[in-house]
């Protein structure tokens, strides 16, 4: 029920549903959306101000990820990408939410890795921050929505680097580099503030940002054209990537060779599930059934083995997620198909000189 209504939301402010009721819900939701925009302007022009107290914690380089828009734009591959750039010659710090886990409900802040893998599965900690554990083994990771008593942590353990994922909106915490991720497919959140729009912030503070990442670029001239418009909000380097498939595995860890011609059932719980069925048939998957749940949640056992009945009985060879989704899997006994995931990997395709003059930059801070 909850899945249902999220997607009706989703589809009202997209336009996507039609009809009487869709329309008086949207004109609803413009009239709530009017004091949220309010409240988050005169939030922002206190800080610009500086009337608000900011905290900087005790380290060389604190970079904040984020985005103006309420979803998934491509933060955390974003976050993984920016720190490898310092992962072999400086402490890396990540700090994160962990939405939608059981880390997010406690009172202080959760250390789920400090040099050696994750010390926490991923239903307390989140999918994401685990992936990054999973991914950064000699990091540290620091789950929980308290950011000023996670950067004290994350000082003490020796953070050189400090990574907000997530962090444009905590604006408490004093950053040095503000990163912000924009998806290609809505860049704009819809045109309007939450809650008849996915806005967060308007687009004018995309000014704040000392690099904006395009994700999702298909091509030069796409590129070129947001880049256009966006341009009229902020004079930060503007980049461009899109996640590519680097490999399929087993859960037993072996690769598979192709995808080509092969019938697969999907299974997701992120906040796109398009990109990944486009990028399974880009590859020659042949997709028979999918199934997706919200971004951050996970299939409860029955369910998966329910959809892995009814993928084989229409010819499935495998079931097939993300990387994001495996980290959930907690069990696959009595399932009627074998479970693969794609490995998925960001990748720099517009603005290389961009990026290198901004990594540089931090690495020059950092000397």
């Amino acid at each position: 029920m909850k899945k249902q209504l999220e997607t009706y939301f989703i589809d009202v402010i997209t336009g996507k549903e039609r009809g009487l009721y869709a329309s008086l819900l949207r004109g609803l939701l413009f009239l709530l959306s009017l004091p949220f925009r309010v409240i988050v302007a005169c939030r922002n022009w206190g800080f610009d101000q500086g009337w608000f107290r900011r905290y900087s914690p005790p380290v060389p380089v604190v970079i904040s990820i984020g985005n103006i828009v309420m979803g998934g734009t491509g933060k955390t591959p974003v976050t993984l990408m920016l720190a490898k750039e310092f992962y072999d010659k400086n402490r890396v710090a990540i700090l994160s939410r962990g939405y939608r886990s059981l880390a997010e409900k406690l009172r202080g802040p959760t250390v789920l890795c400090n040099g050696n893998g994750p010390l926490k599965s991923a239903a307390h900690c989140g999918d994401e921050p685990y992936l990054l554990a999973q991914n950064l083994p000699k990091s540290i990771v620091i789950v929980g929505r308290n950011k000023h008593q996670a950067s004290n942590m994350a000082a003490k353990a020796g953070a050189e680097v400090i990574l907000l994922d997530d962090g444009m909106q905590h604006r408490h915490l004093a950053r040095d580099f503000e990163v912000v991720v924009v998806d290609m497919a809505d860049p704009f959140g819809q045109g309007h503030f939450l809650p008849r729009g996915l806005l967060r912030e308007g687009v004018n503070s995309l000014g704040r940002a000392h690099l904006v990442i395009f994700n999702h670029v298909k091509d030069k001239a796409s590129f070129e054209g947001l880049k256009a418009k966006i341009g009229n909000y902020t004079k930060a380097p503007i980049v461009g990537t899109r996640m590519d498939l680097v490999e399929v595995v087993t859960l037993t860890g072996e690769v598979l060779p192709s995808l080509q011609g092969i019938k697969v059932g999907l299974f997701c719980g992120i906040a796109h599930p398009e990109y990944f069925h486009s990028t399974v048939e880009q590859h020659g998957g042949i997709i028979v059934a999918n199934s997706s749940v919200g971004d951050h949640r996970s299939f409860d056992h029955p369910s998966l083995q329910d959809f892995a009945f009814q993928c084989r009985q229409k010819g499935a060879e495998w079931l097939l997620c993300t990387e994001k989704d495996k980290v959930k899997i907690d069990r696959i006994d009595g399932l009627a198909l074998p479970v693969a995931w794609v490995r998925m990997r960001l990748s720099l395709v517009e603005g290389n000189a961009e990026w290198e003059l901004f990594t540089s930059q931090i690495k020059a801070t950092l000397n």
